[in-house]
């Protein structure tokens, strides 16, 4: 018996159908849903959120100015606060950007996600209705 006359019989068709139906509608979403974690915890990674959010008051790059330790000179007092100050505010400025990033990048993950999971359900009543479309316009 050849391979084509063995995958027409009703017995072996039913049993490939029925296991492309399991293989579709289950093990497949399935992997998919696990990739689509993989990416989340990446992007995750990637932008490190917590620790965005641990350190957003912390100075840039740990650029700080040392306050003197004798005496009042409160010129040199004031410059060291206005470079810690300033310090602070560009590590907020390029954390709280970062962080905003990172949103957005989770966010296009999940949208993508959700076109390819939709796409992957419906697309056999897709080519079903193309084939139903085919012979009604012959």
């Amino acid at each position: 018996m050849s391979l084509f006359a063995a995958l027409w019989h009703p017995v072996c068709s039913t049993s490939i159908l029925l296991e492309f139906f399991k293989w579709y509608f289950l093990e497949m979403p399935v992997a998919l849903v696990k990739s689509w974690v993989g990416y989340m915890r990446t992007v995750g990674e990637i932008f490190s959120f917590l620790f965005l959010l641990k350190t957003f008051i912390k100075p840039w790059k740990s650029i700080v100015d040392k306050y003197p330790d004798r005496g009042l000179h409160l010129g040199l007092i004031a410059q060291a606060f206005t470079l810690n100050c300033t310090s602070r505010i560009i590590g907020m400025i390029f954390r709280s950007i970062a962080f905003v990033i990172g949103l957005v990048m989770e966010a296009a993950v999940i949208v993508i996600f959700l076109a390819i999971i939709i796409v992957w359900i419906f697309f056999p009543v897709l080519v079903v209705l193309d084939i139903v479309y085919l012979f009604s316009t012959i």
